[in-house]
């Protein structure tokens, strides 16, 4: 993907480039935190992205869908209006919407619609209106849902959409750091059974999200040792990881890191997703 001059934290892009590059950027987004500048800068970078029409990375900035796009006046990217002074998304609007997401995309090859604060203005009534839509898209369809905090959403809507948070870049520390090196000292030791004790503990979604974040972290550090540039936290893992990774393992394992992230964000147990990371580091290092 590529992200022109929106600014956004490392690993929101490495799971964003993830998807795009796997072709698995899922029909619905929520965008969640920050300021509600930001989450609009994100929702139509994806909007421009969805309808770009370039061959190479996109969104390119410079096709005609592109421009229509980021000027807001593109025939396939529908803001949500709402109605009253609240403006309100009631439900006539998103039946309309729904009626409308069953018909083929005018220009691109996507339509994209589109609901801002959707926390303050999508109903409980609207939502669930809207859920069976998620369940069962049409396809070429992309809804991108911002929110200043998504967990005032309906479970069964977050459940049917990946949350891209906006969140700052963390600080690698504490309990997350710790477990982390143990994932991969047992995974650069070749221990089966230790590397399989140490992603047992990935067990709550929170640790999870956070020790997958620090083994991204220590992953990339490991990568910059590897090509000759002083790692940016923790020198020892790095260099043990570089002595025993290619470049192409290490690109593998930061992909994969990021798609458990991902599958956490789409409330897949954390139980289930450290025995997922289990086989796909040993397949990828083994």
């Amino acid at each position: 993907m590529n992200f022109l001059d929106l600014q956004l934290n490392t690993s929101l892009k490495n799971s964003l480039s993830s998807l795009d590059k796997g072709n698995r950027m899922p029909h619905a987004l929520i965008i969640s935190g920050d300021s509600k500048e930001n989450r609009e800068a994100l929702c139509g970078h994806l909007a421009a992205w969805a309808v770009c029409s370039s061959d190479g990375d996109r969104p390119c900035g410079k096709c005609k869908n592109c421009k229509n796009a980021f000027d807001k006046a593109h025939s396939d990217i529908y803001f949500a209006k709402g109605s009253g002074k609240t403006k309100i998304y009631k439900a006539e609007e998103i039946r309309e919407i729904i009626r409308d997401a069953s018909i083929k995309p005018n220009q691109a090859d996507r339509k994209v619609y589109i609901f801002e604060e959707c926390d303050k203005k999508l109903s409980e009534i609207s939502q669930n209106i809207l859920l069976k839509t998620l369940e069962e898209p049409p396809q070429d369809i992309l809804f991108i849902l911002t929110c200043e905090n998504a967990k005032n959403l309906l479970e069964t809507i977050r459940s049917r959409a990946v949350t891209l948070n906006l969140g700052d870049e963390r600080e690698v520390g504490g309990k997350p750091k710790e477990l982390a090196e143990e994932i991969l000292t047992s995974m650069l030791l070749s221990s089966e059974i230790e590397l399989m004790k140490s992603t047992y503990m990935l067990n709550e979604r929170f640790l999870t999200l956070e020790t997958l974040y620090s083994i991204v972290i220590m992953l990339r550090d490991g990568l910059c040792a590897q090509s000759g540039f002083a790692p940016e936290n923790n020198t020892d893992i790095a260099e043990k990881l570089c002595r025993k990774l290619t470049k192409a393992q290490f690109l593998e394992l930061i992909d994969i890191t990021n798609s458990a992230q991902l599958k956490i964000n789409q409330n897949v147990s954390a139980e289930l997703v450290g025995t997922w990371l289990c086989s796909q580091y040993r397949k990828t290092v083994w």
